[in-house]
């Protein structure tokens, strides 16, 4: 289960599956075994689901996932690539999946929604494009605007203005929006945090950046939970090498805001000995630890982009369910159906605490956004943002094989990859359902 959930205000969602479990047990007839991200492929008919192997025959039924028919099955095989979304209904053996049915996501026309903030102005004048959340946006002169407060129209929207967003994305990746609402977010001034200058002995670190020499006795209830006293690695070379990577992928927009602006995020970035987990840190808003660890199995700058721009994505993905908060006044226990809102539309605070369907798909949600955020950020800073999957595939085994080749993407990585086939690629032959 992700670490990042704590970010959102120590809301904790367990979660039993991701993206569907296997089970020996049987399923109901119809049911997905299986549902998630293709990560590898070996062939047409040999493909891992979420690191779950799926063999196909010439009897399987393809088709779209909500769709009723059958669609071309050559325009399914050119989509049985790594990052595609599918659903595999089949027998469960031991071994794998012996599919009967493989239903693809539509992704070039789903209806998609959510809150950003706009953190680039790609396009201005009468129907331009913002980027946020991870998306290019388009306003048209179709798309039903509303300005809920702040900006009064759109030669008013900025950066540092947030919306929430309906639409679909069409070829090339642009999300075409039918319905966006502006807005700006009514926060208190904050006081910036005091200079974060590299310890120049050994020291720990708790969750919220508070820096104690090694030699202090803590106790393990004061360290804020499993982000809480890492030891900082005292390698200077290192330490200049993360930060000075971090601070390029972070938007420009939250760059040029005053230090006591209420929308800054106030980034510290420490490099920590872990040999745990194979991922960045966060646990308050701007704190980024990244493992000693990770940066060294990384293969270049770009991967390391890779991993420092998932950091800021979660920062702003947190500061983006509290402002929701603030923007519709709620706060204590109603915190909870906000945030559940902000990430599966329709589904209220009642039905989603303690619920395992809910929390399962808001993490999912949580780590689509900061996926897709994170792409954007590598790319408006000069990375590749291809090396992003690739970075979490180098990092996903707990010890590298000899044949770096035969190393399976990750079910993150899956999403970054489909994210990025659909924003490079407008899509070929698309299989509609009849």
């Amino acid at each position: 289960m992700t670490r990042k959930i704590q970010v959102l205000f120590g809301l904790l969602f367990l979660s039993v599956c991701w993206f569907g479990c296997l089970s020996a047990s049987g399923q109901d007839k119809g049911e997905p075994a299986v549902e998630g991200y293709i990560t590898a492929v070996r062939g047409p008919n040999d493909f891992d689901v979420n690191g779950t192997r799926v063999w196909t025959s010439p009897t399987v039924r393809y088709g779209i996932i909500g769709g009723k028919a059958a669609i071309n099955l050559g325009a399914v095989h050119g989509a049985l690539v790594p990052g595609t979304y599918v659903q595999i209904v089949g027998d469960v053996t031991d071994k794998g999946i012996n599919a009967n049915e493989v239903l693809i996501a539509g992704d070039w026309n789903k209806q998609i929604e959510g809150f950003g903030v706009i953190d680039r102005v790609i396009e201005a004048g009468p129907e331009p494009i913002f980027q946020a959340d991870g998306y290019r946006i388009r306003i048209a002169s179709t798309t039903v605007t509303k300005f809920a407060s702040g900006p009064k129209t759109l030669a008013d929207v900025g950066t540092n203005t947030w919306l929430r967003y309906e639409g679909r994305r069409g070829p090339g990746g642009v999300l075409l929006a039918t319905h966006v609402t502006f807005m700006k977010a009514r926060q208190s001034k904050v006081a910036p945090p005091e200079p974060d200058p590299l310890p120049t002995q050994p020291s720990l670190i708790d969750s919220r950046g508070k820096l104690i020499s090694v030699h202090t006795k803590v106790r393990l209830s004061d360290a804020g939970g499993w982000c809480g006293w890492h030891k900082v690695v005292m390698d200077q070379a290192m330490q200049e090498r993360v930060r000075r990577v971090g601070m390029k992928v972070i938007p420009e927009y939250q760059k040029q805001l005053p230090d006591d602006s209420p929308s800054k995020i106030h980034f510290r970035i420490y490099v920590v000995d872990d040999p745990v987990f194979r991922e960045d840190l966060e646990c308050v808003e701007g704190l980024i630890l990244v493992p000693r660890q990770v940066v060294e199995r990384l293969a270049n700058e770009d991967q390391l982009a890779a991993i420092m721009a998932n950091g800021v994505a979660y920062s702003i993905e947190a500061q983006s369910a509290r402002l929701r908060a603030e923007i519709l006044g709620f706060d204590g226990a109603e915190l909870t159906g906000v945030v559940v809102g902000s990430f599966v539309p329709g589904v209220d605070a009642g039905a989603s605490v303690g619920g395992l369907v809910a929390n399962h798909e808001i993490e999912k949600r949580m780590r689509e956004q900061a996926g897709r955020i994170a792409l954007t950020l590598m790319a408006d800073a000069g990375f590749d943002p291809r090396q992003a999957p690739e970075a979490w595939r180098v990092l996903a085994p707990k010890k590298l094989p000899k044949d770096l080749a035969s190393l399976k993407y990750p079910t993150r990585a899956g999403y970054q990859l489909g994210f990025l086939r659909l924003e490079t690629e407008p899509p070929q032959a698309s299989p509609h359902a009849q």
